[in-house]
């Protein structure tokens, strides 16, 4: 009789251990199917937050290269009124130096950037999503960037508002033709000469001139670093969104 209890006891106990096993198994297996759930979410939501990176960045490259490409040729044509108003301007044509002031000393380009992916990402606190590191430590070295270079590109628009004043009283003459015909400003030719010459022999307008090419350089050089960035940030999303 005791022996047939003890039996019964074993029995009993094997099936409680056998219970709490498939329960413990279950746990796991749904902890498991929870876990990869989520990991899915999360894997899709990355990828999504990388092509809308994508899409930002790629607006990004065609921003910044065309206004390199705008500010290189400002910067040569400044540089060629520079050389103009320091040597002998009699060698020039009157239109020649019309054009670099008007598409040089007065121009000024800035690409304005599409931050709105990076922006909403960190407000909401979701930048953990993006797994790799080097993309979020990219991301953030180009923003911190674009804040520190707003100091150039400001001292550059002072310098051209001085320029402006300067040569404010001239205005008509340096406009380009077909914005003169437009506003109904008809000047002959030949009224041209002695207000052009004034300006260029305005040592002023050359310090300031000057001023203005060489931080307008600076911000090439600038302008070439976040390009860099933009192309490294480009180049880790596409990659990480080839792994999804």
């Amino acid at each position: 009789m005791k022996l047939l209890s003890e039996n019964k006891f074993q029995n009993y106990l094997m099936y409680a251990i056998g219970e709490i096993v498939l329960v413990v198994i279950g746990i796991l297996i749904a902890l498991q199917i929870n876990d990869w759930s989520e990991t899915r979410k999360r894997k899709i939501e990355e990828e999504k937050l990388l092509i809308a990176l994508v899409e930002d960045f790629k607006e990004n490259k065609e921003r910044i290269e065309e206004a390199i490409d705008k500010e290189e040729d400002m910067i040569r044509m400044s540089k060629s009124l520079i050389e103009v108003m320091q040597s002998e301007p009699e060698t020039v044509s009157i239109d020649s130096i019309r054009f670099w002031v008007t598409s040089g000393a007065k121009s000024w380009w800035n690409a304005q950037f599409v931050t709105g992916t990076y922006d909403a990402l960190v407000s909401s606190g979701k930048i953990g999503v993006l797994e790799n590191d080097n993309l979020k430590s990219l991301l953030s070295q180009f923003m911190a960037d674009i804040d520190s270079g707003f100091e150039d590109h400001d001292e550059s628009m002072s310098y051209l508002v001085e320029m402006n004043k300067i040569s404010a009283d001239i205005t008509t003459y340096l406009i380009h033709d077909a914005q003169r015909e437009e506003l109904g400003l008809y000047i002959s030719k030949e009224d041209f000469e002695f207000p052009i010459k004034k300006l260029i022999e305005n040592d002023a307008y050359l310090g300031l001139l000057i001023s203005k090419t060489w931080l307008e350089t600076l911000r090439v050089n600038y302008q070439q670093k976040l390009l860099y960035y933009i192309k490294q940030i480009l180049k880790l999303c596409e990659t990480e969104l080839g792994k999804a």
